[in-house]
């Protein structure tokens, strides 16, 4: 019974990460007009650079966020 609990609550918590995932898939090209200019954005928000025209970048403050949760989840603090 325990074992069903446990995966329904990683099967709920993988769903909303897809939702999340496919919204923000779906909001790119709408904000994509709005921020033309990425050179002008905050380093801490935004790092990249052009390659033949595309914009490759990542942002600093996600990737802390991310290892945060990680540790968080990995130690179950």
């Amino acid at each position: 019974m325990m074992h069903q609990d446990l995966f329904s609550g990683w099967a709920i918590m993988l769903g909303l990460l897809l939702i999340i995932v496919g919204a923000t898939l779906i909001a790119i090209p709408f904000l994509a007009r709005y921020f033309t200019d990425l050179e002008k954005v905050h380093p801490l928000l935004l790092i990249g650079f052009r390659v033949d025209g595309i914009f490759v970048g990542t942002s600093p403050i996600l990737i802390l966020i991310l290892l945060l949760v990680f540790l968080l989840l990995r130690f179950r603090l």
